[in-house]
């Protein structure tokens, strides 16, 4: 079973079965929805306990800051006297507008209940007990506890209020059951939590010991969602599989093919060492192996190439070696014929044609040595022995040898140091060769003086470009692919192995040179990895 065939299967398989098993937790999920909205209501619920509180708290406060009557009984409570007012009419009425269920007014000095705001005395007149825990609680709410009756407990706020001598606790609040009021069904007063329940508040006595919480009693619907909605959930969750499981094998198959392309792009672009997981990680394992035996066969096959070429260049070497040194042949055997016929004559000019025939001979032979010397020197070429160099110290060096003659020798360097893993002499070489033919190129196009040849130096992240250009006459289109052939010369007594020299010195490099011509500009490129 190929491995695509095995992940298809699978993937498939758990979009069958995934749904089944998901559909209990669906199930519980869609039954348990009301929880969510529990939450937000106990939220609500404990906000508008604490409102109650705030407003609690803010009534009791503003009867001790500023009200009339109170005002009035502590001045009276000063003074000894009986009082001439219903104060229990007018507490009443104070009681009722601010929302309150109990009110107590007591002489904390002595200790009496002088005046209620409700109607039942409920301590009598003996509040000393109550003047005590509004002492005790200061600015807290605490819990009064007047029996064991819902109606006869009280979550109250106090406070206390003395002048000319006379000092008054004023304590009210509401009872339990305005609490639980605000959701009878939900709202409950207990001694403690349940599972099914939240605490939204806490009532403490006035030590700040807590007697009792407020509980909020969730309402949640645990039958079962309807058979229509628990199709829905299921086809949602077949549906979302499907496209899931749909775009992973669509990603893992699309790896694949990218992965595949981007192999055969590297290929097409020359890299034969490229290959592809055959191990079956891939969507196409034997098609990865029939790549990886096509870049075999195609790297065998560029060897092969190679070793042809090579004998068919040095075939052509060869050939070319033979005709530059039959060339000089030629005048020589004339020279020597001419004078073994004027010596065997007598002749009378017999030394003009020595003199004359031995020169030719002589300038022959150095041609003879000179061609054999660039051949010898293009056959030994040494390896190059690269070394950390400065290309800017190696070019200024190269060119000061040229900057002598009719044309213009401009140099271009870079302010700091551009260093390469070269060998400078070779490199040197190659400047020397690629600046004498551009100043051939120039003097040929300007017999009477003037040209410029420009030399630059440019660094990049990858590489180092050298650039070498002429105002010459520029290389024809149909001997742009030739120069760099062994023997290829246009020059009058050139040997043509200047530029194939140059060419393999840079290729030992790793780099490659470029050639850009038209009539009035050429431009020599030599690429160096940085």
């Amino acid at each position: 079973m190929t491995p695509f065939r095995a992940r298809a299967i699978g993937l498939f398989a758990l979009a069958a079965v995934i749904p089944v098993a998901l559909t209990a937790v669906v199930w519980l999920a869609v039954a348990g929805w009301g929880r969510g909205a529990t939450t937000s209501e106990a939220r609500l619920a404990r906000s508008r306990i604490q409102e109650l509180g705030a407003r609690r708290k803010a009534a009791v406060q503003r009867l001790c800051q500023d009200d009339l009557a109170v005002d009035t009984l502590l001045h009276e409570t000063a003074r000894g006297v009986d009082p001439e007012l219903d104060y229990d009419r007018l507490f009443r009425g104070v009681m009722e507008g601010a929302g309150l269920d109990v009110l107590w007014v007591i002489d904390s000095l002595r200790g009496e209940v002088v005046a209620t705001g409700h109607r039942q005395r409920m301590l009598g007149r003996d509040g000393t007990e109550l003047t005590r825990q509004a002492r005790e609680a200061r600015d807290r709410p605490f819990l009064v506890m007047l029996g064991s009756e819902e109606h006869r407990r009280f979550l109250v706020d106090g406070c206390a209020i003395a002048r000319g001598g006379a000092r008054l606790s004023i304590v009210g609040g509401h009872r339990l059951s305005t609490l639980r009021s605000l959701d009878p069904d939900q709202v409950a007063i207990a001694g403690g939590a349940t599972d099914d329940s939240e605490v939204i508040g806490e009532l403490a006595d006035s030590a700040g010991v807590v007697q009792a919480v407020v509980l909020w009693r969730p309402r949640v619907d645990r039958r079962a969602p309807p058979l229509l909605l628990w199709i829905a959930c299921v086809a949602l969750v077949a549906i979302g599989l499907a496209f899931l499981f749909g775009g992973y094998l669509n990603r893992w198959l699309q790896s694949s093919v990218d992965e595949l392309t981007a192999a055969a792009t590297r290929v097409g672009s020359g890299d034969l060492e490229t290959t592809l997981r055959d191990d079956g990680g891939g969507a196409f394992p034997a098609t990865a192996t029939a790549f990886n035996r096509m870049t075999r066969d195609l790297r065998s096959a560029r060897a092969e190439l190679r070793r042809t070429e090579r004998v068919a260049a040095w075939q052509g070497i060869a050939k070319s070696l033979a005709h530059e040194l039959k060339n000089p042949l030629s005048p020589i055997r004339l020279s020597i014929e001419t004078l073994r016929k004027a010596h065997a004559r007598s002749h009378e000019e017999f030394d003009a044609l020595f003199d004359e025939s031995t020169r030719t001979i002589l300038h022959e032979v150095d041609r003879l040595r000179n061609i054999v010397d660039e051949f010898s020197r293009f056959a030994r070429l040494p390896s190059p022995t690269l070394r950390r160099a400065d290309l800017c110290e190696t070019i200024a060096r190269a060119t000061s040898l040229h900057g002598e003659g009719p044309a213009t020798l401009r140099v271009h360097l870079p302010s700091a140091p551009v260093y390469a893993f070269v060998d400078p002499d070779q490199i040197t070489q190659v400047l020397h060769n690629l600046l004498q033919n551009a100043r051939d190129a120039v003097a040929s196009a300007h017999p009477d003086g003037g040209g410029t040849i420009s030399v630059s130096l440019e660094q990049t992240g990858e590489a180092v470009y050298v650039r070498v250009e002429d105002d010459g006459p520029g290389i024809p289109a149909d001997r742009a692919e030739a120069i760099f052939e062994p023997y290829h010369t246009a020059k009058q007594g050139g040997t043509g192995l200047g530029l194939a020299i140059t060419q393999r010195i840079v290729t030992e490099h790793g780099g490659h040179i470029n050639v850009d011509s038209r009539p009035g500009r050429t431009v020599f490129t030599v690429v160096l990895p940085s």
